[in-house]
């Protein structure tokens, strides 16, 4: 009796534990715990630069190509972008704002950094990869990607999802 206690004592903290860790969004293909809350993503930009008021267009309308409809006025993908130095990233998604059972994210944050310079193409590339995080896109690598056309790798900057995109926001979504 008192192992079973004890076992179901260390098994809540280990669930409080894993709960409190902030998840984001890069890792595989399946971004493994930022699943969005539904089908139907509500967008908002936050005081956006020209350029990131671009790329989050150019990212909605990616996002739009799968099984996602967005719409305007946020409450579900909130958009910002500032200086955020030379911190060796250009953009970032995460979740802020769990759902009851920890199993999907009703607000998704995605960050753009215009510290660096970039291109009006790579600016929509950048788009479309942090907006591929809110449908549960992870990063993509050479191996995977191999005609070099998704706008989820890291290293170089297309401007699209690829069907093998496509076909995962469906499956996980």
């Amino acid at each position: 009796m008192k192992s079973s206690r004890r076992l179901m004592a260390v098994v809540a903290v280990s669930a409080a534990l894993a709960l409190s860790v902030p998840f984001t969004a890069h890792a595989g293909h399946d971004d493994n715990g930022t699943d969005p809350d539904n089908r139907n993503q509500a967008v908002k930009g936050f005081s956006l630069t020209t350029n990131g008021t671009k790329a989050m267009n150019h990212g909605k309308s990616q996002l739009e190509r799968s099984v996602i409809t967005t719409s305007w006025g946020g409450g579900d993908i909130e958009v910002y972008d500032s200086n955020y130095g030379d911190n060796g990233w250009h953009g970032k998604a995460d979740c802020t704002d769990w759902n009851a059972l920890w199993t999907s994210c009703d607000i998704m944050r995605v960050r753009f950094n215009t510290y660096q310079y970039k291109t009006a193409s790579q600016w929509k590339s950048l788009g479309c990869h942090e907006f591929g995080h809110t449908g549960d896109l992870g990063h993509r690598s050479r191996s995977n990607d191999t005609d070099n056309n998704s706008c989820m790798r890291v290293e170089i900057w297309p401007q699209y999802y690829d069907q093998h995109d496509l076909n995962a926001i469906k499956a996980g979504t």
